[in-house]
């Protein structure tokens, strides 16, 4: 079962609902590669955006430290 449905608008545009969930049952095998490519890119994203939100942590809690904030007042970075 997909996490996330693809719904197609009147005017012809996808959209990418990830509230409702897609049953396997329910997809031609066309719409199954697709669902497939999509799940794919969407794992990607999610990946990309969980190490840009550890890396922004990291750097929040590096800015946080008072031997870094020394250490730039001292001029040694």
């Amino acid at each position: 079962m997909f996490n996330f449905r693809i719904i197609t608008t009147a005017d012809g545009n996808q959209i990418i609902d990830r509230n409702l969930k897609t049953p396997y049952e329910a997809l031609t095998p066309t719409q199954m590669l697709e669902y497939m490519e999509m799940d794919n890119s969407l794992a990607f994203m999610d990946r990309v955006e969980r190490k840009a939100k550890q890396k922004a942590e990291q750097t929040r809690k590096l800015a946080k430290n008072p031997l870094y904030k020394m250490a730039c007042m001292v001029g040694l970075i």
